[in-house]
């Protein structure tokens, strides 16, 4: 369903989005009070930003309809304050001008994942995780303070500094070949003050994350992964608004098998066993739980209130993209995932993903495959 109160814009839609009649039955709509009696009947909402009442009408269908998938078009020059509202109700906040293709394709991704999300086979294996852990504390006290324009480095520094485990981590990391600093940094203090808040910020998540939820070396073995990814990811997006929620997507994007691990380490050796015989590690975790450890990592992400985009990439990023695929986070997450497994996958199943990655690798004319295949092994020339 399409909410639209300009009948001349309406009708523009209507045409542009005749090419999608075979698999979408459009119903375009004037007034909220319609798209909410029609809720039972439809899968999406594709509303303005500009429409009086939206708020209120994005936030019954949240708490409602939640299985619908709600899509909010704004203006260029919106207001942050009004998209981060929007951005709390919807599953997207896509800035205009834009193409009805890119609307649609994007639309479908969501609702993939909120069927997935449906599962009965998920939610049985979420109940056997027990209770899912909270959004990493200190990480939360720092996202709030980076809201804060006229917040001091030295008091973001602080809340750090009051965990000496995470500080510890943070220097470890800071000081590691990751970044290839010309000298070594000895407190959180010169971090934040060389880096930066949000940069700060992301280490923090991940030291959180992977020495919080597990312990050893295959936790340490993920965390070197995830920031072999998220550096990856930064390449691709670094110089765009979603630089950092690409970072964050390439740290959390194996968020589910760390939980795996950690929780029910009897299935995690069964799927570990399966993967040393070949089998892709999805694969594996769906015979063995009838579900991926992406997805259970989506649920994750869901829990703790991160963006819907976010959310969206954490889930796909195995899976192939169907249609138009833009420079997005999940676009670049998948595209760092086919070139990741191009290296590491059984030999026989490397061809599937350099294909993949050779699909993707023009949303980002920027970058290119050996860019990208260098943060995983020197085998550069399998993706070239």
């Amino acid at each position: 369903m399409v909410l639209e109160s300009d009948e001349q814009v309406a009708e523009g839609m209507r045409r542009s989005l005749r090419s999608y009649a075979n698999a979408w039955e459009l119903r375009l709509v004037r007034e909220a009070s319609e798209a909410l009696a029609a809720a039972e009947e439809i899968d999406a909402l594709i509303c303005e930003a500009s429409l009086p009442g939206v708020e209120a009408l994005l936030g019954a269908f949240k708490q409602r309809f939640p299985r619908v998938t709600r899509t909010v078009l704004a203006a260029p020059d919106l207001k942050p304050e009004v998209v981060s509202r929007l951005q709390a109700l919807s599953h997207q906040v896509m800035r205009k001008p834009i193409l009805p293709a890119l609307i649609f394709d994007l639309v479908e991704r969501t609702a993939t994942v909120i069927d997935s999300f449906a599962s009965e086979r998920l939610k049985v294996v979420v109940g056997q995780l027990g209770d899912l852990p909270p959004l990493p504390a200190t990480y939360s006290k720092i996202a709030a303070m980076a809201q804060d324009p006229e917040v001091s480095m030295d008091s973001v520094a602080a809340v750090v500094e009051r965990d000496p485990a995470i500080t510890a981590a943070v220097l470890r990391i800071i000081n590691s070949a990751y970044f290839g600093l010309p000298r070594r940094v000895s407190s959180v203090r010169e971090t934040v003050r060389y880096l930066g808040i949000m940069p700060l910020k992301n280490l923090v998540l991940t030291v959180e994350v992977f020495e919080g939820l597990a312990r050893g070396k295959r936790a340490l073995l993920l965390q070197h992964e995830a920031l072999l990814r998220a550096y990856a990811m930064r390449e691709l997006l670094g110089r765009s608004a979603l630089a950092e929620q690409a970072f964050v997507a390439g740290i959390l994007a194996d968020v589910g098998q760390l939980l795996v691990i950690a929780r029910l380490p009897i299935d995690a050796t069964a799927i570990d066993r399966r993967t040393e015989a070949g089998v892709l590690p999805w694969v594996a975790q769906e015979e063995r739980l009838g579900c991926t450890a992406a997805t259970i990592g989506a649920q994750l992400l869901a829990r703790w209130n991160l963006p819907a985009s976010l959310i969206e990439a954490v889930a796909l990023n195995h899976l192939p993209l169907r249609g138009s695929p833009a420079a997005n986070v999940t676009t670049a997450l998948s595209l760092v995932s086919a070139v990741e497994w191009s290296l590491r996958a059984p030999e026989h199943l490397r061809r599937e993903f350099r294909q993949q990655a050779e699909q993707l690798i023009g949303v980002f004319p920027s970058a290119s495959l050996e860019s990208i295949g260098r943060y995983f092994g020197g085998a550069v020339e399998a993706v070239a």
